[in-house]
């Protein structure tokens, strides 16, 4: 039996609409029925909030339910493509970092240069994108702290350029660039705190 019609028959067995089970899971009316008409699955906390709620074993709500099963199995694959996905993308954005601090120190290729700033930018995207539980920088002081140390290093470097250039035309054109690399090193910078297979 579906998950979806095992939920129908918990709401009609303590006698409630979908909009009042949907108000108890604070949920809407709307997501009920999606669930009872088998249009969409219930998440893993809103089954566990059924089970203690309405005093139904989870084997009960979940035994037989394939598709359900399916569906947890999809996402659960999904999830490790993601944090491979993430992995893959942390150490690209670590030897692009690697790259442009070293590039201040000694000479590099503008080839590496341009190849690492590609591979840095396709990297921030991937890790926007795939991050599950971003860094809070209100309450983790470590990440916060390498944020503030990276932005001062990147626009000091950035201004130390500018200032050994006598071209204004050059000056502004270096202070432009130059914004926009301590912007893109500054978010680099976001994710080092975070570990690629963090739980």
């Amino acid at each position: 039996m579906l998950i979806g019609v095992k939920i129908k028959m918990i709401r009609e067995a303590f006698d409630l609409t979908q909009e009042q089970l949907g108000k108890e899971l604070h949920l809407t009316r709307q997501t009920i029925s999606s669930w009872e008409n088998g249009k969409s699955y219930p998440g893993i906390t809103d089954i566990l909030c059924i089970s203690n709620k309405y005093n139904v074993s989870l084997d009960e709500l979940m035994k037989e339910d394939i598709e359900l099963i399916g569906h947890f199995e999809a996402i659960d694959h999904s999830l490790n493509k993601q944090k491979i996905l993430y992995a893959i993308a942390y150490v690209a954005n670590v030897l692009f970092l690697a790259v442009y601090i070293l590039a201040n120190y000694m000479h590099v290729l503008p080839i590496y240069k341009v190849t690492a700033l590609i591979m840095g930018m396709i990297a921030l995207f991937v890790l926007f994108s795939t991050v599950q539980q971003p860094v809070n920088l209100y309450t983790n002081k470590w990440a916060l702290i390498a944020i503030i140390i990276a932005f001062m290093y990147f626009v000091s470097m950035a201004i130390f350029r500018g200032v050994t250039s006598n071209n204004i035309d050059e000056q502004t054109g270096i202070y432009v660039s130059s914004g926009l690399r301590v912007l893109l090193l500054t978010s680099s910078v976001y994710f080092v705190p975070q570990l690629p297979f963090r739980k």
